[in-house]
């Protein structure tokens, strides 16, 4: 069985992957409550979770050491392990950019709710760097501990090479908490429960119900099967235009935003001491990065 390189080496790289829509930006915390919503750009606002969370710099200096030190690993059972290649990078700027829907008219009035890309191309680039890392049977087994590996399986590190980089980066086998990733959607969820919010979404329902778009949440159109195209149609466009417009009116993100950054503040209080463990625990995977990458120049 053959497996891509990003697969099979699961642990680190993993531990930073941090949600659905949740290209985390900033380690800073929101300050707002109800009624006070950040001006600016809507990829510029945090949350209170994203002081738990690595930040872009942190999450790549991360990444970069586990792959020197697999490539170590890896030599040293006659592997010349070949270091993923950087996927495209698309769709949200940051944890909150799409959050809460589309906002940018630009986008929207060309590429409705798809990202500003060319998708197919995009899929193309990611089939190659996939076919690119490919492991052998041996190769993966090394990488994860699991399966035969010829003369070199007695003496594999526990969880193979893929487990002794988690050490080495993390300190433990139990990789970096999801705890505060686990929170966030928790608050997200939440906060559409809030009467506040649930008023928006009544108030943005009924203005794309009289612009000929009947649907119940502002995500119901996002989700909409029928603009899964990999290129929008005329009624995609049209429903995104609508639908932007209602969500300016009835200050969807901002009402939402506002309710999760309230709920989020109370789970990080009844969280406190485990959400402490989660902060040290990812500076000292940032200082074990650096230490591998220093030590590898």
């Amino acid at each position: 069985m053959r497996h891509h390189a990003r697969r099979a080496a699961v642990g680190v790289f993993s531990l930073f992957v941090l949600g659905a829509a949740s290209a985390c930006a900033g380690g800073d915390s929101a300050e707002g409550g109800a009624g006070d919503v950040p001006s600016g750009d809507r990829a510029s606002w945090t949350l209170p979770v994203q002081a738990y969370l690595p930040d872009e710099k942190q999450k790549q200096l991360v990444f970069d050491a586990r792959e020197a030190l697999l490539v170590k690993c890896m030599a040293r059972y006659g592997f010349s392990y070949k270091p993923a290649p950087p996927l495209p990078k698309f769709g949200p700027k940051s944890m909150t950019d799409l959050r809460y829907g589309i906002h940018d008219e630009a986008t929207v009035s060309r590429y409705g709710y798809k990202p500003p890309v060319d998708l197919a191309a995009i899929r193309e680039q990611e089939r190659a760097a996939v076919d690119g890392t490919v492991l052998s049977a041996d190769e993966e087994a090394v990488m994860t501990g699991q399966g035969a590996a010829g003369s070199v399986a007695a003496d594999l590190p526990a969880g193979g090479c893929g487990g002794e980089v988690v050490r080495e980066i993390t300190g433990s086998d139990a990789g970096q908490s999801m705890l505060a990733t686990e929170l966030g959607n928790e608050a997200y969820i939440k906060a559409q429960q809030e009467p506040e919010v649930k008023q928006a979404f009544a108030d943005w329902a009924s203005c794309m119900k009289e612009k000929g778009f009947p649907y119940e949440k502002p995500m119901d159109a996002v989700d909409d099967q029928r603009f899964a195209s990999e290129k929008p149609s005329e009624a995609e466009l049209s429903t995104a235009g609508a639908d932007l417009a209602c969500r300016a009116k009835s200050r969807v993100a901002e009402v939402w935003y506002a309710a999760e950054v309230t709920i989020q503040k109370s789970l990080i209080e009844q969280n406190s001491e485990r959400l402490d463990k989660v902060k040290s625990d990812l500076a000292l995977s940032v200082k074990n990065a650096s230490k591998v990458l220093g030590d590898k120049g």
